[in-house]
This record gives structure tokens, C-alpha cells and sequence, in this order.
């Protein structure tokens, strides 16, 4: 049995050791992939209000972001959207192994995109990338970069839908 988790730090998870976290999120994905929350956290540096957008950040990621335990998939929620035919799409980015293609450069496993749970309750993961295919400029879609990872895929989707519906 497959054991999911929300991503908790750790206690003693320090503001520079989030500092630095968010600057390799920034090296690896660029500026585009934070959040508003760790870029209110970096600003807060100017006024020494770093700790307060810690604490906020610390109790975000607690609620909002869910982590496999084999560390191939992270989901950071973002929003939901609710349909009138009972559809409801949850929002983030999730993040997945990265895509080695013969002959092109790696592409980051940073996908951005929506979680898919339909009135009759089949569920089906909607992310791409933001990188495109240099031949038919189309996006990566999460199967590229997910290939032989189905299963594992498939119950950390179910797992973050669990949660979600448990929180709401």
C-alpha cells in the first residue's frame, strides 16, 4: 500500500532554510513557478517580516500541497471550479520527473494545469507543460512525462482528490 502525504516541514524548518528552498525553486523552474504567498515571503525580507510569511507559508503547504512518499509527484492546489453538471476541476501545479527525450534538452517536470473529477466520478489529470514540443510546438501533456508511472500516478491523483473533498 502506497503511502501519500500532505508535505509537512519538518519542526525547526527555518525562514533561511525557506529562503533557500524558494531560490532553487527559482533556479530550477524560474520566477513564474512561485506562488504569491513565498513571493509575499521573499518581499518580506525588505520590512523583516520574513517570519510572519514563514508561519503563513508553513501552514499553506500543510493544507495545500500533498507529496508521494517516493518522491515522484507533488501537488500544490491552487483553486477549484465547480460546474452545474456536478464537473469540478481542481487547479495547481504538479510537479513530476522530469522528460529525457533523445537528441532535445531535459524538460523540467513542472506542469501546470487541473485535476478533472466528473459528475459520474471518473477523474482524469488535464497538466502540460510550459515547454512545447520544438517540432509540433505543442505542449508536453503529463503521460509524456509520466510514461511507465501510471499507477503510481493514478493513486496520487486519488489521493489528492480524497483530500480535497475531505477538507471541503
Amino acid at each position: 500500500m502506497k503511502v501519500m502525504k500532505h508535505l509537512m516541514r519538518y519542526e525547526g524548518y527555518t525562514s533561511k532554510e525557506r529562503t533557500d528552498d524558494i531560490l532553487d525553486k527559482i533556479s530550477k523552474y524560474g520566477m513564474m513557478s512561485l506562488t504569491s504567498l513565498e513571493k509575499q515571503f521573499l518581499d518580506a525580507h525588505k520590512s523583516g517580516q520574513e517570519e510572519e510569511y514563514h508561519d503563513k507559508l508553513a501552514k499553506s503547504e500543510t493544507e495545500n500541497t500533498f507529496e508521494d512518499d517516493n518522491g515522484y509527484f507533488k501537488f500544490e492546489f491552487d483553486s477549484c471550479e465547480e460546474y452545474d453538471d456536478g464537473e469540478v476541476h481542481y487547479l495547481g501545479t504538479l510537479y513530476v520527473p522530469d522528460l529525457e527525450l533523445p537528441n532535445v534538452k531535459k524538460i523540467e517536470g513542472r506542469l501546470e494545469g487541473r485535476i478533472v473529477v466528473y459528475g459520474d466520478g471518473q477523474i482524469s489529470p488535464d497538466f502540460y507543460s510550459i515547454e512545447k514540443d520544438p517540432i509540433s510546438q505543442d505542449p508536453y501533456d503529463i503521460f509524456e512525462f509520466c510514461n511507465g508511472l501510471e499507477y503510481e500516478l493514478d493513486s496520487f491523483i486519488d489521493y489528492v482528490i480524497s483530500e480535497l473533498k475531505e477538507k471541503n
